[in-house]
């Protein structure tokens, strides 16, 4: 059957009427620059790394690091691990990041000018080295040898590795952003820069969990996540950040906690009895949001499905719900997709 879903990208506000009952809505030496996550911070004048570096203990996971200088040539294996950096006006020190995975995976919009002298670098262990890379910064899966390489093959080579600490436990939330932004400060000795970030980031969230605190949690948005799918199988998330700020945004994910695991396979008939109002669609990879929606609008078993019939269904850029800054306009995404009359 032919539809016209309606769906929306992660910075576009969508109104649709589903419940009523809502609340009131390099480092500088003196003074830093106000930095926000829409606005980033301004490259320093007076590089960090001309003055004395004082060693910086970092613990990543049962991993410690400790930085006796300041890492000059960075290699971001993830484009939010370079997101962050760049908030922070540490583009400088990046010397190349990865190559992009998908169409949707793009820098922030007001961040795209100083990315255009960061090389793209294709995934392998030769070319992070031939970089002349002094710290690489990555999620967990990074550090395969059939990545970017093994902790042991950067160590042998005097490399430090600087693990994404949301991936390194079983259920990430916001303060792993925080958590990644903190130490990036510390690296970079720009720990003011660092604290005006993870605060404006707690300001925009705290908005948000204002806007929607009088709705009732009997009448709270019921949410499932489609990643992708194959057959009858869908995958989802039962923990992680994109479901922690769903609940931020005052939503429910309805298979929350059904693995162990942060992602997991299920099936249609999960989707069928969690009987979700919203749909969110990850947007990356190879399968489409087309395909995404031709799946669910053209299988019989979906149709009673309240999202389905209502056509609700959020796109969201699978990098928007990922470790970095985005986490913030991520969250009032949601939000007003929800409770669009929160916020009107």
């Amino acid at each position: 059957m032919k539809t016209t879903p309606l769906f929306k990208l992660a910075a576009v506000a969508l109104s649709i009427s589903l419940l009523t009952g809502c609340g009131t809505q390099a480092k500088e030496p003196q003074t830093p620059e106000p930095v926000s996550a829409s606005e980033p911070a301004p490259t320093s004048s007076v590089p960090a790394d001309q003055e004395p570096y004082e060693p910086v203990v970092i613990q990543n996971g049962e991993r410690t690091i400790t930085f006796t200088q300041m890492p000059q040539k960075v290699l971001c294996c993830h484009l939010y691990a370079a997101e962050n950096m760049v908030m922070l006006g540490l583009e400088q020190y990046i010397a190349g990041k990865n190559v992009p995975a998908n169409p949707a995976e793009l820098p922030l919009d007001e961040l795209k000018p100083r990315f255009e002298g960061i090389p793209e670098v294709e995934r392998s262990h030769e070319n992070a080295v031939a970089l002349g890379t002094d710290l690489v910064i990555g999620q967990v899966s990074a550090f395969k040898e059939a990545g970017w390489g093994s902790y042991e093959q950067f160590a042998s080579k005097g490399i430090p590795c600087l693990t994404i600490s949301g991936t390194l436990v079983q259920d990430e939330t916001i303060e792993n952003v925080y958590e990644d932004i903190e130490n990036l400060g510390k690296i970079f000795k720009v720990e003011d820069r660092a604290a005006q970030l993870i605060a404006s980031i707690q300001g925009q969230i705290a908005e948000v969990q204002a806007a929607v605190k009088e709705v009732p949690e009997a009448e709270r948005i019921k949410v499932f996540v489609l990643d992708t799918f194959n057959g009858n199988e869908i995958y989802t998330t039962s923990s992680g950040l994109q479901s922690n700020l769903i609940e931020l945004a005052g939503g429910v994910n309805t298979t929350r906690g059904m693995a162990d695991s942060r992602w997991f396979h299920t099936s249609v008939e999960t989707l069928v009895e969690t009987n979700p109002d919203v749909i969110i669609l990850n947007d990356y990879g190879a399968q489409t949001i087309t395909e995404k929606l031709d799946f669910l609008n053209s299988n019989p078993a979906l149709q009673e499905v309240e999202a389905v019939k209502n056509q609700a269904y959020l796109t969201i850029p699978l990098v928007a719900v990922m470790q970095d800054v985005r986490a913030a306009s991520a969250c009032r995404t949601f939000a007003e997709y929800f409770y669009p009359e929160c916020f009107a």
